[in-house]
């Protein structure tokens, strides 16, 4: 009797394999025409170890390939599970048809047994828009709001995908709850503070929960948007899809346009109000956003209090950012 004995696949036949059925599928050429792979280290690797794949045809073709590890990363966080196959739905699923040249989803792999877990995906050139002067931030804030119109008209794609998070009172009241908390097991003086915003926090709720529902990026910030000159126009290319969720489009643009003041912020809104228009859908005048903006911004506050003890602010910090949910809850109706 002979006894098999599982063998383990090297990453680089696994990643061969990959790359042999993107030749086929997306470049229409078979797998043997293939002539070199060159793999490195993205520059903008971070929290995940993530590499760019360069792969020669006998063609002259070339083309790479972003390969993001959720297996190799510097620490573990909450929900790593969920956020890995959020990514990969959102990829799969929503963006292709989209119109909104995000990059193409090549493929993925799921391999809990080998501790293997890929996302392979088009690898864009470009430059993050918070390295650029405020006029490229224009599109960016356009984009946001061509996504927010065209996910607003197909809630079939998103309505029952459970994958994503929720953006409702739940989640807005939990976070509200943790922050005071924490604020509590750090300095009960503090926490005296903190409390009569909290016992406010409903209304900010009623407002965040009242917006149109939609696809939403979830950490929308200008780190995370690649701007790509090579096109005319730039290319626009939102990543990190791991906190995608239902929910208001305004949740995104508050990351987006945080700490501008009023004129550069019209800016930001008209860009954002065109690109819904082009789905016909309307967007509130700039005193509403503001308003339903500034209860965003009380939310993130709120969500950096309930975790400042676990990433262990420091005092000065945690001062700070009771003064500005006191500052913002001022603003809140």
């Amino acid at each position: 009797m002979t006894t098999m004995v599982a063998t383990r696949r090297s990453d680089e036949d696994v990643l061969r394999e990959c790359l042999d059925d993107i030749v086929e599928r997306h470049f229409h050429s078979p797998p043997s025409s293939i002539a070199r792979v060159e793999r490195r280290r993205s520059r903008y690797s971070s929290f995940y170890a993530s590499d760019v794949i360069t792969v020669g045809l006998t063609s002259g073709e070339e083309f790479k390939v972003f390969l993001k590890d959720f297996g190799s990363y510097h620490h573990p966080k909450d929900h790593m599970e969920e956020r890995r196959e959020r990514e990969v739905v959102v990829y799969r699923d929503l963006l292709p048809d989209a119109g909104l040249d995000t990059a193409a989803y090549y493929g993925s792999v799921s391999d809990p047994a080998e501790g293997r877990f890929w996302l392979l995906l088009e690898y864009v050139e470009g430059v993050p828009v918070r390295h650029l002067e405020f006029e490229r931030w224009i599109a960016p804030a356009e984009w946001l709001g061509r996504m927010y119109g065209y996910f607003l008209r197909h809630r079939e794609l998103w309505g029952n995908c459970d994958v994503l998070a929720r953006h409702d009172e739940t989640f807005f009241r939990d976070t509200a709850g943790h922050a005071l908390r924490s604020v509590t097991d750090y300095s009960p003086e503090l926490a005296e503070r903190l409390a009569p915003i909290v016992g406010r926090y409903d209304r900010a709720v009623a407002v965040m929960t009242s917006q149109p529902q939609t696809l939403v990026h979830g950490t929308y910030r200008p780190a995370q948007i690649i701007t790509d000159d090579a096109r005319t126009p730039p290319r626009i290319c939102p990543v990190d899809f791991e906190k995608a969720a239902v929910g208001a489009s305004l949740y995104d643009l508050t990351f987006f346009v945080d700490g501008f003041p009023p004129p550069r912020l019209r800016l930001l809104f008209d860009a954002y109000r065109q690109g819904a228009a082009q789905y016909g859908v309307s967007v509130p005048d700039d005193e509403e956003m503001n308003v339903v903006v500034d209860c965003f911004r009380l939310h993130r506050v709120m969500n950096w209090l309930a975790v400042s003890l676990e990433r262990r602010y420091t005092d000065d910090v945690i001062r700070k950012l009771i003064g500005m949910a006191e500052n913002i809850g001022r603003l809140v109706p």
